[in-house]
């Protein structure tokens, strides 16, 4: 029932990121393919930010995709930047040729985690395209969104995406500076009317609460190991 609603991959075959967007073609109004990713499992997989130094294979898995499954459909890429910028605009361009809708730019580059993040580089990129671009990276809350919202506008950036901050408090754009307590319990029961494996329900809690709940509590809390553990804290400390 959400719509726009665009699914991301982790792909590095053309072919199968098309089998993969033939099946949620359905549901869905279009694919994302990451290449911003830099944890090191991705990495060592060939997925994920290691696909920025392989213009060529994004290229081919974005035409691929856009000529034989989804003449009209979104397929934004997310990527991350080089440290030769030059190389990054390459990519971005290349990207476009194929057939990319947007392309969002996490303003680091694969080494970087912490580091501030690059909107100058953003710039230079958005100044040397013509599909729009969205900026990413340090939006942990609603003031920082507010903030960035005005700064992108400056820069003509098309948006901004969040990633971190509403795994944090996914109600943040309802006007929230921390998760309420509604929606933990919407999560809950999205979780248990789908089945959600217990990794995915408990982890989504876990960045949830991270910001209301104390030290102690989250010593206990994180190392609950069942559904039925989760639900009975829960209910035992905040009644839901």
């Amino acid at each position: 029932g959400d719509h726009p609603l665009i699914v991301q991959f982790a792909a590095k075959e053309a072919q199968v990121l098309c089998d993969a967007a033939r099946i949620i073609c359905p549901f869905a109004d279009g694919i994302d393919l990451n290449c911003g990713c830099p944890q090191r499992w991705a990495m060592s997989e060939g997925y994920g930010a290691c696909l920025i130094n392989k213009p060529e294979l994004v290229k081919d898995m974005v035409r691929h995709v856009r000529r034989n499954l989804l003449p009209t459909a979104f397929i934004p890429c997310n990527f991350r930047i080089h440290e030769d910028l030059k190389r990054t605009v390459d990519l971005c361009q290349k990207a476009e040729a194929a057939g990319v809708s947007w392309i969002t730019v996490h303003g680091r580059s694969i080494e970087e985690r912490h580091q501030p993040v690059h909107y100058d580089a953003i710039k230079i990129i958005k100044q040397s395209m013509s599909i729009p671009i969205v900026a990413n990276g340090d939006i942990k809350s609603l003031k920082d969104a507010e903030n960035n919202v005005t700064y992108c506008f400056n820069f003509q950036f098309e948006g901004i995406m969040v990633a971190r901050g509403l795994l944090a408090n996914p109600a943040m754009f309802a006007g929230y500076e921390e998760t309420p307590f509604q929606c933990i319990q919407d999560w809950v029961d999205i979780a248990l009317e789908h089945g959600t494996p217990f990794t995915c329900f408990h982890h989504h809690l876990m960045y949830m609460m991270e910001r209301i709940t104390s030290k102690q509590e989250k010593k206990v809390f994180n190392v609950l190991s069942s559904t039925s553990a989760v639900l009975d804290y829960l209910n035992d400390h905040y009644g839901l």
